[in-house]
Parts: C-alpha cells; structure tokens; sequence
C-alpha cells in the first residue's frame, strides 16, 4: 500500500465529505452516540468551505491512487484548531490518521504557529492515545448539550455586526486568553447566528451556536440569556453547545433550565496554554 498527502483540492470536496461522515457515523454508531454530522452533504459543506478558503489548512491522504481522508488546521487566529480529521472505515489501523496528524503539526510547526488545539471525544480511546503520543495535553472536559429555546424573546441580546468586532475581541481576550477576532468575523460575515448580549449601553458577552461555535461573557445570566435566544432562534440541530466542567455551577444551572447532556470531549492542547476564566463556552476545535 502506497499512501500519499496532497493538499486538499475542490476537486477532492465530495469524496471527502462522503468519508468524514462515514467515518464519524461508525465511530459513533459503535459507541450509542448521534454522529456529528447527519449526512454527508452537510459534511460536504464544512469540508469544501474549509477546502476553498485561504484561512485553512487541509492535507488529503491518497491510497493506491484513491482518496482515503484527510485532516484541517484553522489559521484565522493566534490559536490554529485541529480538525475535522477522518479516514476511511475500510482504512483505519493503518497509520493514515497518525501521518494526517503529524502533517498538520508539521505545518504548524513549520509556519511559527505555537498554540494548536482540538476537541476529541471522550469515547475514543484510540483517537486519545494517538494525540497524546504526539505531545497533546487533556486541558478541559466539556460537555456537548442541546439547549431549550428562551421562551420569551430577549431584547438585551441582539445579532452581532462588523462594528462590535473591537468589544467582541477584548471580552475573548479577556475571558479566553486569546484573540479569535478574525473567526467572530467570518461568523458575522458568513451569518452563523452569532449573538451580542448587552447590559448598561455595553456588550457583556457574546456567543455563536453550534458545534463550531463558542462564546464569553461577563456573568452566568449572560451566557444562560444567549444560549436560550440562540435556541430559540436557531433549528435544535444548529444550536448545541459545549460546557466547560470546570464550571460547575454554569453546568448546574444549564441542567436546571432542561438543556441535555449528549456527549463528553477533550480540549487537548499543543505548545502554551492559559486557561480561560468564568464564563466561556469552547468550539469543537477549541
């Protein structure tokens, strides 16, 4: 077997979607989970966004000439998030996912970017000791719950525009430690939901919903009152959301307001790491 990496190409983006979600619906059907991604076109639709912007990095694999899978950095930001990384069913066990792995750490390393990231589900012992045997450090657990719509409309929570980018980014630098102002852009750019929430004439928080979204705020009813308009917003499939565990009492009132628990991942981290303060809800890269 002869395996090559390619940078990822349009022309790669159905093969690859078909296999991410493939490779995600075994993985979870085996452990009772509901796959991340429903079907393999909304797959198609994450991996050729990914494929067709400058601001990612994608590398696919190739077997004797067929495309097998592939793996992505994020470079929009200080902190390069790992993933959506699958290989297909029919070619896993065969070190396909561990040179992916290292390709990315690679580019990473090659292009000065210090601080690489990425969520790994809880279930998955083989993905854990892989990404600990190249360096990852378990930082958090969180915990992936579906939230239950605010049943009134909020009006101190509002759409976020290009205009709130300068608050949006200090409130992320200083709950988060890090700056992910050009991801809060293209979010607003790309109409993602992203939500402001505002208290004395100021922004107090802000959230994005979905696996790929994440959000800070000042205080615990800010991040209740966002996530609850995102809800009611945004159809159930688009609203999860994850919640740090090292937040006990936000998880507690999260139970209290009926969100379910779906699902428990792992933050793990390559190179510096500052931990975020009270109140912030992770992405599925970080």
């Amino acid at each position: 077997m002869t395996v090559e990496y390619v940078p990822a190409k349009p022309e790669h983006i159905p093969e690859l979607g078909r296999i991410c979600h493939e490779a995600f619906k075994d993985i979870s059907d085996k452990h009772g989970f509901r796959p991340p991604f429903p079907s393999a076109s909304v797959a198609r639709g994450l991996v050729g966004m990914m494929v067709q912007r400058e601001d990612f990095y994608g590398v696919a694999a190739f077997s004797d000439g067929e495309l097998v899978g592939s793996n992505f950095l994020t470079l929009m930001d200080e902190v390069a998030g790992v993933g959506p990384i699958t290989v297909e069913v029919a070619q896993q066990g065969k070190d396909i996912g561990r040179a992916l792995m290292q390709n990315v750490v690679d580019y990473a390393r090659d292009n000065d970017i210090a601080q690489v990231r990425l969520f790994q589900e809880g279930f998955n012992m083989t993905s854990l000791s892989l990404y600990a045997s190249l360096g990852f450090e378990v930082r958090e657990a969180a915990v992936l719950m579906q939230p239950v719509p605010a049943v009134h409309a909020d009006d101190s929570v509002r759409p976020a525009v290009a205009g709130d980018l300068g608050a949006l980014e200090e409130l992320c630098r200083r709950f988060y430690k890090v700056s992910r102002r050009n991801e809060i852009a293209l979010t607003i750019e790309l109409g993602f939901g992203t939500l402001v929430r505002q208290r004395s004439g100021r922004i107090s928080g802000y959230f994005t919903p979905g696996l790929f979204g994440h959000g800070v705020a000042e205080e615990a009813d800010d991040v209740l009152a966002l996530v609850g308009e995102a809800a009611r917003r945004t159809p159930p499939e688009a609203a999860l959301f994850f919640c740090p565990l090292s937040e006990p009492s936000l998880h507690r009132r999260f139970l209290a307001a009926s969100c379910r628990a779906l699902e428990v991942m792992n933050m793990m981290t390559l190179g510096p790491y500052e931990p975020p303060e009270e109140f912030w809800l992770p992405s599925v890269l970080y």
